[in-house]
């Protein structure tokens, strides 16, 4: 008996992803001048987008890259109030702006021979960005599940205690009165 067919709709695995190719995606954003700028914008961080998920363009490169029909570029207001379009859909990370698109892991997910990836001059830092956890994510991760979190007791131990004593009445001038 064949599997019944299942829309994507109704998949509810994180795991499901399809593959772009990331050069022809830049290729589409710069030619498709009838594509609405944010889903250029989109696109183009894609044809240059890092293992990690950065994107980075020189100051005023988007303008260049992105132009209306008749070859004029968009101004730069115009590309960040695209690219606040792409973060307030969670297309693009809250922390993404006119010199670096950031993608979510959680979104795209690369695969390249690279083990790792160079430092991003607009960040600071290699690290993805985590929609779920609204920040960027730790290089190494915590080993295993923590199942139950244990707050050691806050006792004052007693050589300390009695060192501390004899040095604050040393202070105050009463050691040994």
């Amino acid at each position: 008996m064949p599997k019944k067919y299942k829309p994507f709709t109704d998949h509810t695995s994180d795991n499901m992803w399809a593959k772009f190719a990331l050069a022809y995606s830049g290729r589409i954003s710069r030619r498709s001048v009838d594509l609405s700028v944010h889903m250029r914008l989109f696109l183009i961080g894609l044809g240059r987008v890092s293992n990690r998920g950065h994107s980075h363009f020189p100051q005023g490169e988007l303008s260049k890259l992105i132009q209306k029909a008749d070859g004029t570029p968009y101004g730069d207001k115009h590309i960040r109030d695209e690219i606040a379009r792409l973060i307030g859909n969670g297309l693009l990370a809250p922390v993404s702006n006119i010199r670096c698109l950031v993608y979510p892991r959680e979104l795209i997910v690369l695969t390249t021979e690279k083990k790792n990836a160079a430092e991003c001059e607009e960040h600071g830092t290699h690290s993805s960005w985590s929609i779920y956890n609204d920040d960027w994510v730790p290089d190494y991760p915590p080993v295993g599940v923590v199942t139950e979190l244990i707050i050691p007791k806050d006792e004052p131990v007693k050589e300390i205690y009695d060192e501390f004593e004899e040095f604050y009445l040393r202070v105050e001038g009463t050691h040994g009165a």
